[in-house]
This record gives C-alpha cells, sequence and structure tokens, in this order.
C-alpha cells in the first residue's frame, strides 16, 4: 500500500544523494524499513515513479533534476493547513504557489519564506520552501495548558497550525491567556513542534477585556504612540488664527450638522444643503487633517505605519493622537473647524450642473446619530424647522443618487455586520444585527459624490485610487453553476455588472439572500489601493478614492495632501515610487485591521454562545462542505457547524456541484437556504450545532 510519509522519507534520501542510484535494498536500508512494511515500499516506489516524482532504470531509484525558479520569495499562507488540509499556499508574484505540507520546512502563517518552484500540475505551479526568511510573528500568543505532566500553549490565531511547548511557564495557571516567547520554531522533518517561554500572562481566558487584549498583542497593534510624536502635539493649537480664515471660504453662517454613530468620538464629515428655485446646492465638509499633520513630521511617519484606526466594541486604536482625532480636527457643534469642501450644485431633476472643492471654514450647528435621523424619517421625532425641512430634501437627494448608481451597475449586497450589547461590566449580554437604513444609505451617498469627484480632480497627475476589479471569469462560472442548481438564472454578458444585478433582482426571499448575496461577494476580488486607476466593480465608478476619512485612514490623509497641493498650483507632494509603497502600506493596514476585527468579532460570540450550550434554534443552511454544512442562526448572526457523521439517520453523500448532501438510502436533502431546527452541541474555537 502507498504510504504518504514513507514517500517523503524516499524523495528526501533521494534528493540528499542526487548523485546515487538506489536499489530497493538500500533504501529501505536508509528509511530503517521493518520486513513487514517492504510491500509498502515496492507500493509507494512504484507510484512515485509513476507520478515521475523519482526517477527508476535498471531497477535503480535516483532523483529528478529539476530545473527550478530560485530565489522566489512570497508570503507563506496556512489557512488550509490549520484546517487539516495537506497543503498550503505561498502568496508570490505573479501568483500563488501551491506548496505541499511535506515542503513547508518550519514557516507559519504570513512568515516571509524563499521557494523553488520544482514542477506544474494542472496549471498549478508546486514548490518547496527552502528557507524562512523573516517571521510574521515573534511571539505567539494563546491559552496555557497541561496535558500529561507537560505544557503548551493553544494559538489563539487559527492559521497557526500547530501548538506550541512550553519551556519555562513562569507564573502561568491552567486556562490562562499567556505571551509565549518563542525560542525555537521547531521541524516537521523530525516530527518537533515549536517552543518558547511565557513572557506575560494576561489574565483568565474568556475575560473580554483579556480576549480583545490579546488580539491587539497577536496583530502587533500600537497600543501608545512614541513620545516624539506626542510631543509634536504641543505645537498644535484649538485656536485658528484671523489670518488662516481669511485665506478660506468662510461658510460658519451655513446651516450645517454631522450623523454618526452614536458611540462616535471622532467626527471627520459634516454636510449642508441648500435649496432655491433653479436646484440645489450640496456641500461635504471633511476635517483639514492635513493642515495640522505635514508629511514630514512624526505624525504622519505613526499615521503611516498605523494605516488606519482600529475599531473593536468598547475599543478604539486611533491612527492619530486623541488631540487631534476628537478634539482639534473633530467637527464638534459649536466649534469653528478647519475643512476641505466638495460642493455640487444639482438642477431640480438632480442632474450634476457644476462640481468644485476648496479649504473652507464650518461651525457646526447640530450633532445627530443615525438613530436619530431615522426617528425623524418615520415621523417619531421632531426637529427643528429649518433642519428637518434640510433632512427631507437631503432624503429625496440621497434616494435620486441610489436610483442613479443603481441604472450604472452598483451592487447592493445585504450582507449585516454584528451589534454586541454589552453590560456594565463588560460582557456580551446580546448580538444583533445591523441594518442599513435612510440615513445610513445618505451618508454613504453623499461621500460617495465627493469621493468620486476627488478621483477626478486627482485623475490627471499620479494619486492613490481605491480599486475594485473585475471578477475572475473562473469564479464567475463556478457561481453560475451553483445557482443554476437552484433554479436561479444567470445569463453571462459583458456587462457583469447588470449580470450580477439580475441575479440578485432574482433572489425570491431574504433567506435566499442571507446565502447568496454572500457567495456573491465571495465571487468578486477585494478592494485595495494602487496607484493605477482599474476602477471600482461594486460601485460602478471609474474613477473612485477615499477622501471622506482623513482622521481614520491614512489613505484619505494622502488624499487631502495632494489636492491642497493642487489647489496651490503645486506639485504633489509625493513621488511616484513613495505613492506606490503607501498605497500597499494602506491595503496591507487595512487587511490586519479586517483580520483582527473579525477575530474580536468571532471572539465574542464563542464566548456568548459557551453560556447557551444546549439551546434549541431556527437556523438555516448558508453553505456546504465536504464533510458539514454550515448553518446561520435566525435569532443571532452567528455561525456554526454541522458535521454530516453527526446525521444518524442514513449514510449522506456530498454532491458538490450542486451544495448539498443525499441521504443514500432514504433520499433525504440539505441544501442551501434550507431552514433547520438545531442544537447548540459544543463551542470550542468553533461553534457546533446537531440537527433536532
Amino acid at each position: 500500500m502507498y504510504d504518504k510519509k514513507l514517500a517523503y522519507t524516499v524523495k528526501k534520501i533521494l534528493e540528499d544523494r542526487p548523485h546515487n542510484h538506489l536499489k530497493i535494498k538500500e533504501i529501505a536500508q536508509f528509511v530503517g524499513l521493518r520486513k513487514h512494511k517492504y510491500k509498502d515500499l515496492i507500493d509507494t516506489l512504484f507510484r512515485l515513479a509513476k507520478d515521475k516524482e523519482i526517477n527508476v532504470k535498471n531497477r535503480k531509484y535516483y532523483a529528478i533534476k529539476v530545473k527550478s525558479s530560485k530565489n522566489i520569495t512570497g508570503i507563506f499562507d496556512a489557512t488550509t493547513l490549520a484546517r487539516n488540509k495537506s497543503f498550503a499556499f505561498v502568496k508570490a508574484e505573479p501568483e500563488d504557489i501551491f506548496i505541499s505540507s511535506e515542503d513547508t520546512l518550519n514557516a507559519y502563517h504570513n512568515d516571509t519564506v524563499e521557494l523553488e518552484v520544482n514542477y506544474q500540475r494542472n496549471g498549478k505551479k508546486h514548490g518547496i520552501i527552502t528557507k524562512v526568511i523573516k517571521r510574521a510573528n515573534k511571539k505567539v500568543i494563546g491559552t496555557f495548558q497541561e496535558y500529561h505532566g507537560k505544557y503548551y500553549i493553544i494559538p489563539d490565531n487559527s492559521r497557526i497550525h500547530t501548538n506550541f511547548a512550553v519551556n519555562d511557564i513562569s507564573t502561568a495557571m491552567n486556562s490562562e491567556k499567556v505571551v509565549l516567547d518563542v525560542t525555537n520554531w521547531g521541524s516537521r522533518e523530525y516530527y518537533k513542534i515549536p517552543a518558547g517561554n511565557i513572557v506575560e500572562v494576561l489574565g483568565k481566558a474568556g475575560n473580554p477585556d483579556v480576549e480583545v487584549l490579546s488580539v491587539i498583542l497577536q496583530y502587533d497593534l500600537p497600543l501608545e504612540f512614541p513620545q516624539n510624536v506626542l510631543n509634536e502635539l504641543d505645537a498644535l493649537s484649538d485656536d485658528i488664527p484671523d489670518d488662516i480664515i481669511s485665506k478660506r471660504k468662510d461658510l460658519r453662517n451655513l446651516l450645517t450638522f454631522t450623523i454618526d454613530p452614536a458611540s462616535a468620538k471622532d467626527f471627520d464629515d459634516a454636510i449642508s444643503l441648500v435649496k432655491d428655485e433653479k436646484g440645489f446646492t450640496l456641500y461635504v465638509h471633511i476635517a483639514d487633517v492635513a493642515q495640522y499633520i505635514g508629511i514630514k513630521s512624526k505624525l504622519f511617519e505613526e499615521a503611516v505605519k498605523r494605516g488606519n484606526s482600529y475599531y473593536f466594541p468598547k475599543k478604539v486604536i486611533p491612527m492619530l493622537p486623541e488631540k487631534i482625532s476628537n478634539k482639534i480636527c473633530s467637527l464638534r457643534p459649536f466649534e469653528d473647524k478647519l475643512t476641505l469642501t466638495v460642493q455640487t450644485r444639482y438642477n431640480a431633476n438632480y442632474k450634476v450642473i457644476s462640481q468644485s472643492v476648496y479649504e473652507s471654514v464650518i461651525c457646526s450647528n447640530a450633532r445627530f446619530n443615525y438613530e436619530e435621523i431615522d426617528e425623524f424619517f418615520e415621523e417619531k421625532k421632531e426637529l427643528e424647522n429649518d433642519i428637518a425641512e434640510t433632512l427631507r430634501d437631503m432624503r429625496k437627494l440621497s434616494a435620486s443618487l441610489t436610483k442613479n448608481r443603481v441604472k450604472c451597475g452598483y451592487l447592493k449586497l445585504n450582507i449585516p455586520e454584528t451589534i454586541f450589547v454589552f453590560d456594565d461590566e463588560g460582557h456580551v449580554i446580546d448580538l444583533e444585527r445591523s441594518k442599513e437604513t435612510d440615513s445610513h444609505k445618505m451618508i454613504e451617498n453623499f461621500m460617495l459624490v465627493a469621493n468620486e469627484y476627488i478621483a477626478k480632480e486627482l485623475s490627471s497627475g499620479k494619486t492613490i485610487y481605491r480599486i475594485h476589479e473585475k471578477p475572475d471569469g473562473k469564479r464567475l462560472i463556478k457561481l453560475k453553476e451553483e445557482v443554476t442548481s437552484y433554479n436561479i438564472k444567470m445569463e453571462m454578458h459583458q456587462n457583469l455588472n447588470i449580470v450580477l444585478q439580475n441575479l440578485l433582482n432574482q433572489l425570491p426571499d431574504e433567506n435566499y439572500h442571507r446565502v447568496f448575496d454572500r457567495k456573491i461577494l465571495r465571487s468578486m476580488k477585494k478592494a485595495k489601493y494602487t496607484v493605477e486607476n482599474l476602477g471600482h466593480f461594486g460601485l460602478a465608478m471609474r474613477y473612485y478614492t477615499h477622501f471622506t476619512s482623513p482622521i481614520r485612514r491614512i489613505s484619505d490623509l494622502i488624499i487631502h495632501h495632494q489636492i491642497k497641493n493642487k489647489l496651490d498650483s503645486k506639485q504633489t507632494p509625493f513621488s511616484s515610487s513613495h505613492l506606490y509603497k503607501l498605497a500597499k502600506i494602506a491595503t496591507e493596514r487595512e487587511m490586519i485591521a479586517d483580520e483582527s476585527e473579525r477575530e474580536v468579532d468571532l471572539k465574542n460570540k464563542t464566548i456568548f454562545m459557551k453560556k447557551k450550550v444546549g439551546d434549541e434554534y431556527t437556523a438555516i443552511i448558508i453553505a456546504v462542505q465536504r464533510n458539514a454544512f454550515i448553518v446561520e442562526l435566525n435569532r443571532y448572526p452567528v455561525t456554526g457547524i454541522v458535521n454530516i457523521s453527526s446525521l444518524n439517520d442514513d449514510n449522506y453523500e456530498h454532491f458538490p456541484q450542486h451544495s448539498r448532501f443525499i441521504g443514500k438510502r432514504k433520499g433525504k436533502i440539505y441544501k442551501l437556504t434550507d431552514t433547520l431546527k438545531v442544537l447548540l452541541s459544543s463551542v470550542d474555537d468553533e461553534i457546533h450545532f446537531k440537527v433536532l
């Protein structure tokens, strides 16, 4: 019988002796093979030779000399290894490279590695990692466990695919969250797991504050600003000199207000709308952060390192110090503030007549949250007459903007975020789904107007765009095959925006949207920052950038410096190579923000659901895997696994092309969008359900 481990050992023996041709008996001696495994060696050698992984001549075996591509570097992605698969990938240019588990050396997720490409099969390059150039993490955060007198760390990061042994446990107690300083990265060849010493005990696993802190440390997010950065704040004042105001357009008499989440403390955008007999003038005012932070300052340098602010339930790690983000630049009501204003003139039919951008000074008349505005729109709340009239006009303009965007191919996916409800002690007591309301749509539409215009203004030179490339054709074909099996038509033609719009419009009910909106999202590429303008597919825009959040995104602060220089008839302050690096940093830091925020959300959900083990729920199937299907609860925005092995009424066969399981004897079907009664059976790193 073919033996995978034996195959790896044989290949290694032959590769280490490239000039030797070995007989079966000689190979058996090198392996140290016992007689009862001799037949397995013959079968394994036959298979390796047949697959052209080794050579055979005159009954002697030797390694294949491969013309390998040396010195390819990339980022190791261990996601599949962590899911108990036998392979991983290295993200490299121009394409990802497939790595068998035996060829991963001792690389871990996000390590920078050097590799050689050995061969290509089915259009995929297969390689072997030859060197770990840089470790993504020198410390590992995890839960301390004792097992049969030995000590281990179970890593928090689900992509770290092994446990770590502990040499020095310090003061750690069982089930505490700790920081491990890795001293030895182990050896896959000799079956040795990595090891290290505990250097910090964070507290009891399961405590919400400890769990958030563990993620912050795991992703090496900055908890404090360096002193040389804070020193620059001393020169910044809340007061605005008259000579600065005199050079700007004074809009302090214009009715202006902010609309943000109730918990927000940094307000970087405000809006105004003026109606006359010929139409409307929309003003989008954005905090002029670039006025206070020069590109050669330590503040700017630190903002680039952070890339963006990081938002966790009950905790924010800001991109800029509080004096700037929450005070000087925050557009708080009844305070004069420096802004950049995008002014858009519409006729009575909401068609754009003209647009401009300029430096301004404003004084916000009110601060609102989304809930207050929605209550007003639903006639549950009264506001002052002038504000009420302005909001009604804004709502009409927003509705027209939405209609026009949909005509252009704008894709609206209904994928709600999770809202965590906490008690006074910081424990999660409820989970809710976010809802997109008219107030959210209105602010989104107005920010899109400003972002699109600024992208057009800067397009004549080098700048940073926010792009979203067209979906990959193979992914769309796979999506079409899947939806077709659910009696949903997906007619392919040149305008892919309309293809996906038509698909969304065909979905018959909310359950279908809960399943297929996610699948449509996964069929598309991820948005990113780049100096090359490739358009924004999801928004159906030819020109798009990020301009409206300079307090919390480095991309926007960069754009502000560029637009201010253009207004002063100056060249862009960034070289092409610098912009390229900044765009790459902005994309990378955004990915870290997404991953870390998702990690905290998952931790909060698992902590919350641990108290619910044994409870019954109604759920729908949202994904089908080889040995399990994934369900999402109706009551809570929580997903979990139902293993097929837990279904005792039949033997179920997986039909991947139709995303379903069918019982072999009774013919019972489990498919996407099905509603089920489930019982929460257990919660560990994942949430497990059983079908009732």
